[in-house]
């Protein structure tokens, strides 16, 4: 008959493995402190808004949104990416940037004073490089000690944002086409104003989506226009926006409709139904098409279907 005796560890070896126990549950804990909901779930409705680049909604997104003076038309952003995205859109970076802090979305802090941290653990906002920001450099140091991440300020922060943003919008239209964020028109899906078939018209095709879930599909911008200057012609009462999509003239990729440069009067450029605002990305691109082809350069608030046609 055998019998197995437990062997007692040694009292040191005890004592090391309870203070590394305890190191563990203390980090476990410093990192627990520093998690939060991002996106927002369910949604804050004390914050309104959304960004016209991507369609984000801020009582989601307010962890990482941006305001600033009203540039072109955009006067928020849901994160460092777009801000970035629409500083190469509009050719310079907006006025009196402030930007929400991380765990306190209620508070916006100016830009100068920001401290930024790069690639933590922490969720981003449109890039998988998050940006968080914190008020304080002390903040912002216990949050690297749990999450990881590089301190930067906010001109660095931006500088990561615009090297990165091209390659992530190729990857976020594709990811939207996925999704269903946007939907290429099939080829029994009608213009909801005309009834021509957008597919056939791939240069021109527009898209609304409602926050109801419906997608509307138009052949060009002068259908797109004529239906939200006037949706109850064409539908029944309450019909709301959310996301609207152009194709942009110069790269045949879809861009966000309520942030393009519109060149409306052009002299020898046409849609499938005459007269056309014509979709830019970026506003240099838009002067320079205009300069060729004559036209002037609306916003998408700015413009109506009488300042399509009036040339």
């Amino acid at each position: 008959m055998f019998v197995t005796t437990r062997r007692k560890r040694p009292a040191a070896a005890v004592a090391a493995i309870a203070i590394l126990l305890l190191m563990s549950a203390s980090f476990a804990s410093a990192a627990d402190r520093f998690k939060v909901d991002h996106p927002l779930n369910p949604p804050a409705p004390q914050f309104s808004g959304q960004c016209p680049l991507c369609g984000m909604v801020r009582s989601m997104w307010a962890r990482t949104w941006t305001e600033f003076d009203q540039t072109d038309g955009v006067s928020q952003v849901c994160s460092f990416h777009c801000l970035a995205d629409f500083t190469r859109k509009s050719g310079r970076l907006p006025k009196n940037i402030r930007l929400a802090v991380y765990h306190a979305p209620h508070m916006m802090i100016g830009s100068a004073g920001a401290v930024i941290v790069i690639g933590s653990t922490a969720n981003g906002t449109m890039s998988p490089r998050s940006k968080i920001v914190f008020a304080n450099l002390e903040q912002a140091q216990a949050f690297v000690s749990a999450q990881g991440g590089q301190i930067a300020s906010f001109s660095t922060a931006l500088d990561v944002a615009q090297a990165d943003v091209s390659r992530e919008n190729t990857m976020l239209v594709k990811k939207r086409l996925k999704k269903g964020k946007i939907v290429e028109p099939g080829t029994d899906d009608r213009c909801a104003v005309c009834e021509m078939y957008p597919s056939r018209y791939p240069n021109n095709k527009c898209q609304i989506h409602a926050k109801d879930g419906k997608i509307y599909h138009f052949c060009s911008t002068q259908c797109m226009f004529t239906f939200l200057e006037n949706p109850d012609r064409y539908l029944k009462a309450g019909f709301s926006p959310q996301l609207i999509w152009v194709i942009e003239f110069n790269s045949g990729r879809w861009i966000s409709g309520r942030s393009a440069y519109y060149i409306v009067g052009a002299q020898d450029v046409y849609g499938p139904m005459g007269f056309e605002a014509v979709p830019f990305d970026k506003k240099s691109d838009a002067e320079s098409f205009a300069g060729q082809h004559g036209g002037k350069i609306l916003l998408f608030g700015d413009l109506t279907i009488e300042k399509i046609f009036n040339r």
